[in-house]
């Protein structure tokens, strides 16, 4: 055995105080200081997912995937009100992409299997047990889905990873997005049409069924960054082939003629284009803790009759008006002949103009922007307006002397039957399948996160209750801190190690300040063990305010 001569053993303990005092003045906190800007993204936020809403979630996300989902409405609730730290996320994502930081796992190709997984990674590092459940299942089902993406066309992060802080992403939200993303990249032909029943969509006694074509033109863009950062929905097109509950409107107008008159309308084609929605961060105020945004919704046009699969989806190409040729929509039996009933109109969207969206408090917040209802009711107004029919075959039967005659009460009582049809395909059909994707008629859903912050105003200061001490002895260390800026701090942390020559035996929080809730020491070594403490906490720290943590270690 090698014996120290005393001196020499107070100086190496002198020593190893020195070396803990250094080690703690370098403890960080992830707090609210110096403001790097937000985390806004333009998607769905679904506060809940019902049994209907689950069974259109499957086929809709499942034509713009083109394989086949089977979520369960509780999994997809699961995931509607699932949310995991940003930072988290983030590790996981580096750790399934195994590179060697955040932005090499963002710029990574990787399948949503792969990220679906970093997601459910994380939830379970936070033991949310039902999201990670609920992410583990699908990530299963989104085997088939065997092309990738990279996470960083979603989620722009400008911002360091470090200053994400207790910033979260939704599941739901996040999932959304990089399907949309896959969509655009990976499915570039005509989509696979999914069929839907009326009833799913609370249209039963409107739509027996419907066969649903959907298409991203751009996919979204989510953002982390400074103000200017700008942010957008996707770009969607829609086509809806409706199986109308047969309509049999009066033929008054032609019996009145002297003519035998029979109308059913039992088809309609609809066509539907969003414009990506967006906007940009104009203001982040730590001390209120407000994110200022402008934003608009995108351009909604909508059509009726036919477009070829050639021009409709074909994402280099701009729709107009001259693009929709007519569609057949039902029959005539006019004196004992069928006749083709044919229709066509097109209702361009003018672009909304930006507004102002102030969100404070506790994020994350979610803000509707447009006024849905307002908008569906204009645009089949002027669908309804600009409807022309066509019957072909008209001046065989009655002559020409009255075709035109024929034609104009034919065209009163067609306009009549499909205007009050119109209006609910859009608001009752089309816009609640929109609304799943974030983007409604006329409108946008965006949510704050959070704001990205970077901490360099949590002071702290470490004591020992001895300056001189032997083997065996019992050192406490009290850690001291303070919030010594302007700005409230939250998410805070410390982490310290034993000292050299020392072993662990103790460790708590002291007194808390007003503002902090709690405080659990996270993680420590076995006693008698050397190691790392971490000491979080929770609630929030006002500027000045003070409090102090102990670790107690016994010199070898």
């Amino acid at each position: 055995m090698t014996f120290l001569h005393p001196r020499f053993a107070r100086l190496l303990l002198a020593l190893a105080l020195a070396l803990a005092l250094a080690l703690g003045a370098a403890t960080s906190a992830h707090a609210a200081c110096t403001t790097t800007g937000a985390c806004v993204t333009a998607g769905p936020r679904l506060a809940s997912v019902d049994t209907g809403r689950s069974a259109l979630l499957n086929p809709l996300l499942g034509s713009l995937l083109g394989t086949q989902l089977a979520v369960n409405a509780v999994d997809w609730n699961a995931l509607a009100q699932g949310n995991v730290k940003a930072l988290g996320f983030l590790n996981a994502l580096q750790a399934s992409a195994n590179v060697s930081s955040p932005s090499q796992a963002l710029s990574s190709n990787l399948t949503l299997a792969q990220v679906t997984a970093a997601l459910g990674a994380a939830a379970q590092a936070e033991a949310n047990v039902g999201l990670a459940s609920a992410l583990q299942a699908l990530a299963s089902q989104l085997g088939g889905a065997g092309a990738t993406v990279r996470v960083g066309d979603l989620l722009k992060l400008t911002a360091d990873a470090s200053t994400l802080g207790a910033n979260t992403i939704n599941s739901l939200d996040m999932l959304m997005g990089l399907i949309q993303l896959y969509n655009h990249r990976n499915v570039l032909f005509t989509p696979t049409p999914v069929g839907i029943s009326g009833g799913l969509l609370g249209q039963a006694g409107l739509v027996n069924n419907l066969s649903l074509y959907a298409q991203v033109i751009e996919p979204p863009v989510y953002t982390c960054g400074p103000t200017g950062s700008s942010f957008h929905s996707a770009a969607i097109r829609l086509k809806l082939k409706l199986d109308l509950v047969t309509l049999s409107p009066s033929v008054k107008l032609l019996t009145d003629l002297g003519l035998s008159a029979q109308v059913a309308i039992g088809k309609l084609d609809v066509y539907l284009e969003v414009a990506r929605g967006g906007g940009t961060l104009s203001a982040v105020d730590a001390v209120s803790r407000a994110v200022t945004l402008q934003v608009a919704p995108g351009v909604a046009s909508a059509y009726i009759g036919s477009i070829a699969d050639g021009v409709f989806f074909n994402r280099t190409r701009t729709l107009s008006a001259a693009d929709v040729d007519y569609g057949q929509i039902g029959t005539l039996v006019l004196a004992g002949v069928n006749v083709a009933i044919e229709a066509r109109s097109a209702a361009i969207g003018q672009a909304p103009f930006a507004t102002g969206v102030t969100m404070s408090g506790t994020f994350p917040q979610t803000r509707t922007v447009g006024t849905s209802a307002v908008f569906v009711a204009n645009l089949a107004d002027t669908l309804v307006g600009n409807l022309a029919i066509r019957t072909s075959g008209i001046t065989a039967i009655v002559g020409v002397l009255l075709s035109d005659t024929v034609t104009a009460a034919l065209k009163t009582i067609i306009v009549g039957a499909v205007s009050p049809v119109i209006r609910p395909v859009l608001s009752g059909v089309a816009d609640p399948l929109l609304k799943l994707l974030g983007i409604g008629l006329g409108e946008i859903v965006v949510t704050v996160e959070g704001i990205c912050q970077a901490c360099d105003d949590f002071k702290l200061t470490k004591t020992v209750d001895k300056a001189d001490a032997s083997p065996g002895t019992t050192l406490t260390y009290t850690i001291a801190f303070q919030n010594s800026g302007s700005t409230t701090l939250n998410d805070l942390k410390i982490v310290d190690a034993t000292p050299a020559y020392t072993t662990y035996a103790a460790s708590a929080c002291g007194a808390l300040p007003a503002g902090l809730t709690g405080c659990t020491v996270a993680a420590k070594p076995a006693a008698g063990a050397a190691g790392t403490i971490e000491w979080r906490f929770t609630g929030t720290l006002a500027p000045g305010a003070t409090g102090s943590v102990t670790v107690s270690v016994q010199v070898q």
